[in-house]
C-alpha cells in the first residue's frame, strides 16, 4: 500500500470524526451568562448512559459548581431543550451549528442569547439515588414555610422507582419554582431527612403519630425555618 494511500484513509478517518463532531451535541460546553452586569462561564456537559439515553448537568467554573441540574431535557437532531434547575428554572432553546450550541436562554427577566463553545468531552454529574421510602411518607405532601416575611406554600413529593429508589421534588409557587429536586432523602422510622441543593438547605423533621403530618425545619443550620406538611 503507498503512501498516499495511507494518506486518503487517514484523511476520510479525520472527516469522518470531524463530521460527527458536527452533528453531535455531546460534549462538555461553555458559554457566558450576563447576569445583573456581570459575565458568568457556565458550562453544559451532554452526554448518553448506558441505556442510550441523552443526559445533562450544568456548572458555574469560577465557583467550582458541578452537577447542577438540568430538568426536562429534549435532543432530537442538533436541537437541545431543557430547563436549568439552578439557574431560577431558565429554558434554554440552543442549535448545534458550526461547532457552537447557539440559541437563547429564557427567565423570569426575560429572553437572552447565549453560545456554547466545546471544550472536551461531556461529563454529566447527576444526583446520587437516595433509597425507597416507606409507603408512609411516599405520596404528596402540601404545608406552609414560616420565613421572617410571608409564609411560602410548599409542596413535596416522594415517589418510589421500580429500582427501590426514590425519586423527590418540591414545589415553592410564590418563587416560580416548580419540580425541583431534593437530594439525599434518608428515612429512619419516624425521622426523615432530605437536602435541598438548590438552596443549599436541609430538611429534618419527624412524622406524626397518624403518619398524616411532617413537621420539622428547612433551611441552613441557625436560618432553619419551620414547616408543617400535611398528606394530601
Amino acid at each position: 500500500m503507498s503512501l498516499l494511500t495511507f494518506r486518503c484513509i487517514g484523511a476520510a478517518i479525520w472527516f469522518a470524526s470531524a463530521l460527527c463532531a458536527q452533528t453531535s451535541p455531546a460534549g462538555h460546553w461553555e458559554g457566558v451568562l450576563n447576569a445583573d452586569g456581570r459575565q458568568i462561564t457556565v458550562s453544559l456537559d451532554l452526554a448518553r448512559n448506558n441505556k442510550a439515553e441523552w443526559v445533562a448537568s450544568m456548572g458555574v467554573p469560577s465557583q467550582n459548581a458541578t452537577g447542577l441540574v438540568v430538568k426536562d431535557l429534549i435532543v432530537t437532531g442538533t436541537s437541545v431543550k431543557f430547563m436549568a434547575v439552578e439557574l431560577q428554572m431558565a429554558k434554554l432553546d440552543l442549535t448545534l451549528g458550526d461547532g457552537k450550541l447557539a440559541g437563547t436562554i429564557t427567565g423570569p427577566r426575560g429572553s437572552l442569547p447565549i453560545e456554547f463553545k466545546r471544550n472536551g468531552e461531556g461529563v454529566v454529574h447527576l444526583p446520587a439515588a437516595s433509597p425507597a421510602v416507606s409507603k408512609d411518607l411516599e405520596g404528596d405532601w402540601a404545608g406552609t414555610l414560616k420565613t421572617p416575611g410571608p409564609e411560602l406554600e410548599i409542596a413535596v413529593n416522594f415517589k418510589n422507582q421500580p429500582d427501590n429508589t426514590v425519586m423527590a421534588t418540591i414545589d415553592i409557587p410564590a418563587q416560580n419554582a416548580m419540580g425541583m429536586p431534593i437530594s439525599d432523602v434518608k428515612q429512619t422510622g419516624d425521622k426523615v431527612e432530605f437536602g435541598l441543593k438548590i438552596a443549599h438547605a436541609s430538611f429534618q423533621g419527624t412524622l406524626s403519630k397518624d403518619r398524616g403530618e411532617l413537621s420539622g425545619l428547612l433551611g441552613h443550620d441557625e436560618q432553619a425555618m419551620q414547616v408543617t406538611l400535611k398528606k394530601k
